[in-house]
Parts: C-alpha cells; structure tokens; sequence
C-alpha cells in the first residue's frame, strides 16, 4: 500500500482496519502532534502518527496501533515515546540498512548487535539503549502472537546491564533555597506561575500543558486543577492560594481552550516549558552545566517532602507512582547522598589537627 503525497496544509491518508476507524482516530489525536520545523517566530506542527506513518509500513503501522491500544501500555507520554522510538531509531536504522521502511522481521541478532555496539561507542547511556532496545522487542514479542514472525532480534546477551544503585544520571534534586532562588529569577507573572505550579503539585509537564480552561474547579473558597494524569488517571488537586491568583492572572478574560497559553496566544507545549525553566535556571545559577528542567522541579518538590518525614504511603499518592518502589528510589538516593556526605566529611576529619601546608 502506497501512502498519498502530502500536499502543504493536507493530512495524509493514514492505513487502518475501517472496523476500528474510531478507536484509531482516538488513538491518532492522543498520540498529539510533534515540532517539526520552526520559521521565524512559527513553528510548525504534525501529527506524531502521519510521521510514523512515513516510517514503517502501512502493515507495521496497523500492528504498532494496535500494540499501542494495549491496556499494558495505558500512559500518554509512553505511547509517544514508544511511537518516536520506533520510527526515529528504527525507522532510520531500517532505511541505514537499505530498506524503504520499518517493517517487523526487518533485523536480525546480528544487526541489533552492531546496533548496540554502534551506540555503545557513541557514549549513549545503557539506559536509553535498553529502553530502545525494549520498544523494538516489545512490539515483536506483540506482533508474533498475531502472525508469523522469525525470531525476536532483540536477545537478553544485548540488553545493557543498568546499574539500578547508579545515581551519577539520575535527576538531580534542587534544595529547598535553591528553588527559592529559581523563582526569585521570575521576569514576570507567568515565569513564576510556571515554576510555582510545577514544583507545589510535583506536576509533570505532559499534565499541565494538556490542561484546557475548564479544568479549573472552584469549590467554596477554594480553587481545584482538574488534571489526567499517567494511565488516564484523573486527579483533583487543590491550588495554593498565590497560584491561583497568578493562574486567574494569566486567563482573564478567558472562558475556553487551553489553560496555559504561550506568549503568542497558543498551547504552551513542553518545549516552551523547557526553555522557560533552563533561562531561569541559568540566572539562578543552579545545576551548573545542566539544564534546569520541569522533572527537576518535581523530583525536587518530592525529595522535599521525603526530607520533611511526609510518610511514604502519602508521597507516593500525592507523586502519582503507581510502584511504591518508584516512590522508595527517591528516599534511598537522597539518603544515600547523605551518608556519603558524612562519610567524606568523617575523612576530612583525620586532618584537622594538620596544618595545610599548600593551601592559599
């Protein structure tokens, strides 16, 4: 099946069972749209599932949608990110390889392998060439109980081992004065909406930017953001009081669409957000050499309450982590960054009494 030219301001035609035409249509508009070009001022938009489209096969495209609908992939940003796994790294790696397209059955061990090594020697983390590694999988494993397929190419001997008690690429933690600092950098009313929404409601940023005007709820003297949470969880959380004010600030005058608007009037997106935070971050002077960036603010916010001995069971209900060991990995690599503080400073310890000879 061949897929219709794209003609400018015309969507392509994009390959599906008409029995499931609604749940792929549903599908299509949850997998949302992604920056492809920036023109000035403007930047340009398409959708993530026409992009896929273009990388694999109208029948790897039916399979990944249907992967996809799977109850065991239920998170937004894991379907996207699946989807951008599979037609950036795979569909580019496919076509490296002399194929048109992505298609199921496209590698063998042996490609994956030189795959891996390749990236290996690029310096890419073990984590992101696992997670990669585990897209491509998944969909074979999926796709092989439907039709016929040769062997998974991704085996166990490729799978780079992750240190799970490596904290050297976890997200760094700001402390308490150093996300003060943050918003003091605020230029204006929106700066410090952002940063202050983000941090108070360890939000993520998919949540926030997806939100439109009628998620705001207004019970008695208090104000409510109604959010979809990872796994289509809708949560209902209170707003602090200066956040609302800085939130009713920002929609005056507005009824509908979208909650957080950027400076020319559209959906804040994720990349707007970035930027937003790593200016602020760069005045602020913290994460020298990184970018301050909106999981940083809601790790932050979640070691804070760790540190401020909130229970467990409350933290990992208020983070929305479905694995209370998601909640615990925080507790242990704050408290394991402790301990190795006190256990330097208990060296440094046995040189008090001597005098430093070379030190200006």
């Amino acid at each position: 099946m061949t897929l219709p030219i794209q003609r400018p301001g015309q969507s392509i035609a994009l390959p599906g069972s008409d029995l499931f035409e609604e749940v792929r249509r549903k599908l299509v508009d949850d997998l949302g749209l992604v920056q492809v070009d920036r023109r000035g001022q403007e930047r340009i938009y398409r959708p993530r599932a026409e992009l896929l489209a273009e990388a694999v096969t109208p029948e790897a495209f039916v399979m990944v949608m249907d992967w996809l609908s799977s109850t065991r992939r239920g998170s937004l940003q894991t379907k996207r990110n699946y989807v951008d796994d599979i037609r950036r790294v795979w569909g580019g790696y496919a076509q490296e390889l002399g194929h048109e397209r992505f298609f199921l059955g496209c590698f063998t061990a042996d490609h994956i392998r030189a795959w891996r090594l390749r990236m290996e020697g690029r310096g890419k983390p073990p984590t992101t060439i696992a997670r990669y590694l585990n897209a491509l999988s998944s969909l074979h494993t999926y796709a092989a109980e439907k039709i016929d397929l040769p062997k998974n190419p991704v085996t166990q001997d490729d799978r780079p081992k992750v240190d799970k008690g490596n904290t050297s690429r976890s997200t760094p933690v700001l402390e308490v004065y150093e996300v003060q600092a943050v918003a003091t950098q605020a230029e204006n009313g929106f700066d410090e909406l952002v940063v202050r929404l983000l941090y108070t409601l360890a939000g993520r940023v998919s949540e926030m930017c997806a939100a439109d005007m009628d998620a705001r709820v207004e019970r008695g003297r208090r104000s409510y953001i109604d959010l979809t949470r990872k796994e289509e969880k809708e949560r209902l959380l209170p707003l602090p009081i200066t956040v609302a004010e800085l939130l009713d600030a920002h929609t005056e005058g507005r009824t509908e669409g979208p909650l957080l608007l950027d400076s020319e009037g559209r959906r804040l997106d994720r990349h707007d957000v970035a930027r937003l935070l790593a200016r602020l971050g760069r005045k602020a002077k913290v994460l020298p050499g990184r970018k301050l960036t909106p999981h940083v603010l809601r790790a932050s916010r979640i070691t804070h309450m760790l540190d401020a001995e909130v229970p467990l069971a409350e933290v990992q209900a208020f983070a929305d982590h479905d694995n209370p060991a998601t909640t615990v990995g925080y507790w242990n690599r704050r408290n394991k960054g402790q301990r190795n503080a006190a256990h330097v400073d208990a060296g440094e310890a046995v040189f008090a009494d001597v005098m430093p000879q070379y030190r200006r």
